[in-house]
């Protein structure tokens, strides 16, 4: 089918509202919200940031308990940088170099590549004194190494990311059709957070695999 149009903010809001009218039913709070799985949302930035709005002003959800993820769309994470709401900000890195992320992500190169996307991060926390979470899908044989965590690493000590600042989310890849690879073993996983809290100070938490019931790679 292809894409046909974005959201409207309307259209995210009552995804949450709903939601969080169903938890109330049965007792409970919607407390957390995280905006990805639902194309790009700094690609549809006016209605993303409405939504947020009407989240934390009518669901009194507060705005640190609402991420926002991105595959780094650097000239709105500067307008991010300049909201009067405190949401937090995850970046789908994936690749730490840059021919390999371009390869991954053509969005890359379109914003001006890995320099210029790892200099609005840090400028991002300095401004908004919030912590990043990096997230990193891991793949069997292809970026689950103790090298490639290295060189994760190392990229965020040579952007002088804090490791207070940051935090990497090592999430299990979903097999979806069209796609041959598959998700790392947990030795690979041990491995490479060993590396990453050993050797940088970095913390790192592997997430449990979601949503392979429908094929949310």
């Amino acid at each position: 089918m292809g894409f046909a149009r974005q959201l409207t903010s309307e259209e995210i809001f009552e995804q949450v509202a709903r939601f969080a009218s169903e938890l109330k039913a049965d007792g409970e709070r919607l407390s957390n919200v995280v905006m990805m799985g639902m194309g790009e949302p700094l690609a549809n930035y006016r209605n993303v940031i409405a939504a947020i709005r009407r989240m934390n002003e009518e669901l009194g959800i507060g705005a640190r308990k609402i991420t926002v993820s991105t595959v780094g769309v650097v000239p709105n994470i500067r307008k991010l940088m300049d909201e009067d709401i405190q949401v937090r900000l995850a970046l789908s890195l994936h690749c730490a170099t840059e021919e390999e992320r371009t390869a991954l992500l053509p969005a890359n190169k379109r914003y001006g590549g890995l320099h210029e996307l790892m200099t609005t991060i840090k400028e991002y926390i300095r401004v908004k004194r919030q912590r990043v979470t990096f997230e990193w899908a891991l793949i069997e044989g292809e970026n689950d190494s103790p090298e490639v965590a290295r060189t994760l690493g190392s990229l965020l000590k040579t952007y002088d990311i804090r490791s207070d600042m940051s935090h990497v989310n090592l999430i299990p890849l979903n097999p979806t059709g069209g796609y041959g690879g598959g998700p790392s073993g947990r030795k690979n996983v041990a491995k490479f957070v060993d590396v990453l809290e050993r050797e940088f100070g970095i913390s790192a938490t592997p997430r449990m695999r979601r949503g392979i019931d429908i094929d949310a790679g």
